[in-house]
């Protein structure tokens, strides 16, 4: 698929989700985005993950379908790489707040792989894997106004198939939780 999208490394990857895709989620051919009404209701009882193919073809994602992606990216042109899955709570209104996101290795250093979060959009280099998880979890922390609670941090597995968005936390939760203070 990549190949015949002259998709051939990171960096082409990211201009292409740029050129191509946007933020959102489609239900029967309905879009759904952050700037309409009730967009985490509609996500919460109609968004399924989009894997791979799917995901080009409709042209919207969220974070989660979108790591997904770069997780098959990584794997078919292997590159040693890792994702993982935020979960976090409002401590105001008690509201779930969750993100995922992709590291890869090259050349020894560990770069964060962001399109979805569009004020952290790019590829970001660090010397190494704590470095970087670190720093996205006090970026995360300090987007949402240092409003978070009980937040963690897990390495995910790959998905097979559509989930839900239920199905899909229960899926990353049961990865590794790592430790990092922040």
């Amino acid at each position: 698929m990549f190949k015949r999208l002259d998709i051939r490394t990171p960096q082409d990857l990211m201009k292409f989700f740029e050129s191509n895709l946007e933020y959102g989620f489609v239900y029967r051919n309905k879009i759904f985005t952050p700037m309409k009404p009730y967009f985490s209701t509609n996500m919460d009882k109609l968004y399924k993950i989009r894997l791979g193919e799917d995901l080009i073809k409709n042209k919207y994602g969220v974070c989660w379908d979108f790591c997904e992606l770069e997780r098959k990216f990584f794997l078919q042109n292997t590159i040693a790489h890792e994702c993982f899955f935020i979960d976090s709570q409002n401590k105001e209104n008690g509201a779930t707040h969750t993100h995922t996101f992709a590291l890869f290795k090259q050349n020894g250093k560990w770069y964060w792989f962001e399109y979805s979060w569009f004020y952290q959009r790019g590829i970001w280099e660090y010397a190494t894997k704590e470095e970087a998880l670190k720093d996205i979890l006090l970026k995360y922390k300090k987007f949402h106004n240092d409003k978070l609670i009980n937040i963690a941090i897990y390495k995910t597995k790959k998905v097979t198939k559509r989930l839900d968005v239920c199905e899909f936390m229960e899926h990353c939760v049961k990865g590794e939780k790592i430790q990092i203070d922040i």
